[in-house]
């Protein structure tokens, strides 16, 4: 690499994930002269599909796939199949970025180049899957209200800072439960009527927040791959919602009415289920898109407050419906 490359040291650049390239090419070799040196160099040869053409400044000028050279006369040029029209990435490129480059083109590596246009080296597939993965975790962990530094890792986080991180979100959970708390004690003549409705707000609220949760995920996934079209988004979420709410919805008034001989109590349980998993697609896909518009990360915080609005939101549901079904 070039003796200024430290300029490129940035945290989740593509530097940081560059691989060198000590084998390349210029255009006047042949295919034959550039199979040669491979088999004699095989392991001066990276993960990558192409091989790269660099002119005698080292500027990168082509590609060339390798299967081009397999196919090619052994007498032609590397300057007549090459190609140079090219997808290339800059040192100080987010890696998130690049990621998403390679994914959308299908390519298994992409090549840096500086801003003079010298080759610096490529972003290879063993790169790219390390990039998808490092972002998969930090995603998970924000969804979770886990909120990692720039340069933190788990096992690097001080115990008190990790409280500060998690304690924040775990005290909006303790409200939004003291909350909910409050709104169930409003609906205290319901459940004194009809006992059984508290047993089943543990698995009404859990469901709603499950599929929220799904909800939130698949959001944050295509938002970090592509730009999310929120009407698109949500009246998918919406359908796909409806189904599982109609089926889950009919079975637990199923076993409602069987159990507990109430037609009526089963009904109310079937609706509140199926309009809360409604809510819940909503609720995981406005919150992300509104966080993102607010200039933060998607997935920061959205997991534990859209856990928070979906848990009073289901409650809320659940003894509306039963203060009509159970006309009291």
């Amino acid at each position: 690499m070039r003796s200024d490359s430290s300029n490129f040291k940035k945290f989740n650049t593509v530097y940081e994930h560059t691989v060198e390239v000590p084998l390349t090419f210029l255009p006047e070799d042949t295919v034959s002269q550039t199979l040669s040196l491979l088999k004699k160099d095989k392991n001066s040869w990276p993960n990558t599909e192409f091989i790269y053409v660099v002119d005698h400044h080292k500027k990168l000028v082509g590609i060339v796939p390798f299967r081009d050279i397999i196919t090619s006369n052994p007498n032609n040029t590397l300057s007549s199949i090459m190609q140079t029209k090219f997808t290339y990435l800059s040192p100080n490129t987010h890696q998130e970025t690049a990621a998403k480059i390679a994914i959308k083109e299908n390519l298994q590596s992409l090549p840096v180049i500086d801003s003079d246009g010298k080759f610096i080296g490529i972003v290879s597939a063993n790169e790219i899957f390390k990039i998808l993965h490092e972002n998969h975790i930090d995603k998970l962990m924000r969804l979770s209200g886990v909120l990692l530094g720039a340069n933190k890792n788990l096992n690097d986080t001080s115990a008190i800072h990790a409280i500060k991180m998690r304690l924040p979100w775990l005290i909006a959970g303790l409200a939004g439960g003291i909350g909910s708390t409050y709104i169930v004690d409003q609906f205290s003549e319901i459940l004194s009527k009809h006992l059984a409705l508290a047993f089943f707000i543990p698995v009404i609220v859990y469901m709603n927040d499950a599929v929220g949760t799904q909800t939130q995920t698949v959001y944050v996934r295509n938002a970090t791959l592509k730009k999310i079209n929120l009407a698109k988004s949500l009246f998918s979420e919406l359908k796909i919602s409806f189904a599982i709410g109609l089926i889950l919805g009919t079975i637990i008034g199923i076993y409602t009415k069987i159990y507990y001989g109430d037609f009526w109590l089963g009904i109310t349980v079937s609706f509140s289920m199926a309009i809360g998993i409604l809510s819940s697609a909503i609720i995981g896909t406005l919150i992300p898109f509104f966080i993102e518009k607010s200039g933060r990360d998607p997935a920061v915080g959205s997991g534990p407050f859209a856990t928070i609005v979906q848990d009073i939101t289901s409650i809320v549901i659940y003894f509306s419906v039963a203060s009509v079904f159970l006309k009291i």
